[in-house]
């Protein structure tokens, strides 16, 4: 892949944890404050964090983007796709679960790199779909259409105390969106 201006985009280490938690808290009440309880942005979000724990075990899943300064200002983690997604006789498919960057570093492509490393990696482990399920509200949500993802289905989730409609969208051509940061 062609070398970058910006970001550096690499595995995350359990230093990160800090930083990975407060783009967490600060991209989650950018994104849906009118979507959650404020109550539950408060409460799930700042001090405590459960970063520290998921980095001990399953840093090979979680990318950051590190700035020049050493911030950490984007992440995303990935693994099996939910069993509802993938019918059953299908080949192994693969699930975003976060894809968040900083209000300061989008529209820098960044969200297009990390989803074109992610299907690099699981498109190498015979992996052939890659979903993302999206709350319906998110104002960010259209981004994956643009990087060719399809609508697969479109649900509810229990989530915050409230029922959520979510879209849930698949790449089918990872060998595609793998090369689609490449200028």
């Amino acid at each position: 892949m062609a070398a970058r201006d910006g970001p550096a985009i690499r595995l995350a280490r359990p230093p990160d944890a800090a930083g990975i938690a407060k783009v967490e808290t600060e991209t989650w009440r950018d994104a849906y404050p009118t979507l959650l309880p404020e109550a539950y942005l408060v409460r799930n979000f700042g001090a405590a964090s459960r970063w520290p724990e998921r980095l001990r075990g399953y840093a090979e899943n979680v990318l950051v983007a590190e700035a020049e300064t050493n911030e950490i200002v984007a992440y995303a983690t990935w693994g099996p796709a939910r069993r509802q997604w993938v019918a059953p006789g299908d080949p192994p498919a693969a699930q975003i679960f976060e894809l968040y960057v900083q209000q300061d570093y989008r529209d820098q492509g960044l969200g297009r790199r990390f989803c074109s490393t992610i299907a690099n990696r699981v498109a190498g482990r015979g992996i052939r779909a890659l979903y993302v399920e999206v709350l319906e509200g998110n104002p960010n949500r259209f981004f994956y259409e643009t990087m060719g993802a399809t609508l697969a289905a479109r649900t509810q989730r229990d989530f915050a105390g409230e029922r959520l409609a979510t879209a849930v969208y698949v790449w089918t051509n990872l060998k595609a969106l793998s090369e689609s940061e490449v200028d």
